[in-house]
């Protein structure tokens, strides 16, 4: 039974994982190919340009915490090697989580229109602001993931020596303080920002809607469309996002147990929104979503994932 429920989510784990490297990988080719024809990127395509880096990053560093965890391996690389796989699966989703929240601001940042001063300048320099995010938010999860490595340490006398590493029970008090601040700094924060972003845009869309309609234009009616499709593409980031990190923010702060299933369903989860983000953004952007159209489509066949893509792509 055992054996089964390890091959059963190592199974399911490298699927997800493959379909999420496989969206990430397409996301970094695409605004790779704009870097080198235009020598810029524009604000969101840089903060998603980092996302589908940090996923792709993500989605290694769980193939190889899966592989030590469930075969039970990690004997075989040391405590040292551990320690660093633990800190960049910490490292990578959290900051993926907070270019998402950063992703939600810099498109509310871009739609709504408002003449508030402090407004107006920020949108100017909305390409300063998006670096600063970026250097901060690496600095961040930086600082809240790297003491991780201090709270690990085998317990050489244990029959699960990769599943039960976590320190003596003296230290479990600090780790449940730490779990707590990492579920405030890496999960509630970015959210609060990613709710409020997005709902600003949801409004200033909806109490626009009416003027919208009565000054009735080409420019304005695709206008409308692009932001209304941009609003559902972030509401659909955070609902993936609160589906996810609500497995692991129930359960972060029990981590120090080192139950096997809690483990797993939170690596599952975090694995599951680094190949989900990636298909929403595709479906979302309007760069992306051509892009993959022309690439599923490149003689303009008449089949049914192509009309599916052709159809969203004229919305």
């Amino acid at each position: 039974y055992i054996i089964d429920s390890i091959i059963l989510y190592l199974g399911a784990a490298m699927i997800i994982i493959g379909f999420g490297y496989l969206g990430n990988a397409f996301i970094i080719l695409v605004f790779l190919l704009e870097y080198r024809r235009s020598h810029t990127l524009q604000p969101h395509e840089l903060i998603v340009s980092f996302m589908s880096i940090c996923n792709v990053g993500t989605e290694l560093g769980f193939v190889v915490f899966f592989v030590l965890y469930l075969l039970n391996f990690c004997t075989y690389v040391g405590e040292t090697f551990y320690e660093v796989v633990h800190f960049f699966t910490i490292f990578l989703p959290k900051t993926v989580i907070w270019l998402t929240a950063c992703l939600c601001f810099v498109y509310c940042m871009k739609i709504i229109k408002v003449n508030w001063r402090i407004f107006m300048r920020l949108k100017q320099k909305i390409s300063l602001a998006v670096n600063c995010m970026i250097v901060g938010t690496l600095l961040l999860c930086t600082l809240v993931s790297f003491p991780i490595a201090l709270f690990i340490k085998f317990k050489i006398n244990s029959t699960n020596i990769c599943r039960d590493y976590y320190t003596d029970d003296e230290d479990k008090e600090f780790f449940f303080i730490y779990a707590s601040s990492l579920s405030l700094l890496t999960s509630l924060l970015p959210l609060i920002l990613m709710l409020v972003s997005s709902l600003g845009i949801v409004i200033f869309l909806c109490l626009h809607s009416r003027k919208m309609d009565k000054n009735i234009t080409t420019n304005s009616t695709s206008r409308n469309d692009a932001h209304t499709s941009v609003a559902i593409m972030l509401l659909c980031l955070i609902t993936l996002f609160i589906a996810c990190a609500g497995t692991a923010l129930s359960v972060n702060l029990q981590i120090a147990t080192g139950q096997f299933d809690i483990q797993i369903a939170i690596a599952l989860s975090t694995v599951i929104y680094s190949a989900g983000s990636p298909m929403i953004l595709i479906i979302g952007t309007v760069k992306l979503r051509n892009n993959f159209t022309k690439l599923l489509c490149p003689n303009q066949r008449k089949i049914s994932i192509c009309i599916f893509f052709s159809l969203l792509k004229n919305q």
